[in-house]
């Protein structure tokens, strides 16, 4: 595309359900792309019902087959 004015996208995609392909072959060289980190406000994570979400059955289950060894 040839575009006469420089313009910005800015994707506000709390769920990082979106993808957007760089113009070059290798994602280091595209210098029109830039990454930021993004953290959810609570209101958002509220809002997807992520607040009250109980992990502990999965982290007890995750760190029973975590069997690396320390010496």
């Amino acid at each position: 595309l040839s575009l006469e004015e420089a313009w910005t996208l800015i994707l506000d995609d709390a769920l990082a359900n979106s993808f957007v392909a760089p113009a070059t072959d290798d994602l280091k060289e595209d210098n029109q792309l830039s990454f930021e980190e993004y953290e959810r406000s609570w209101e958002q994570n509220e809002e997807l019902g992520l607040n009250d979400i109980d992990t502990s059955s999965a982290d007890v289950a995750y760190e029973s087959t975590n069997t690396t060894k320390t010496e």
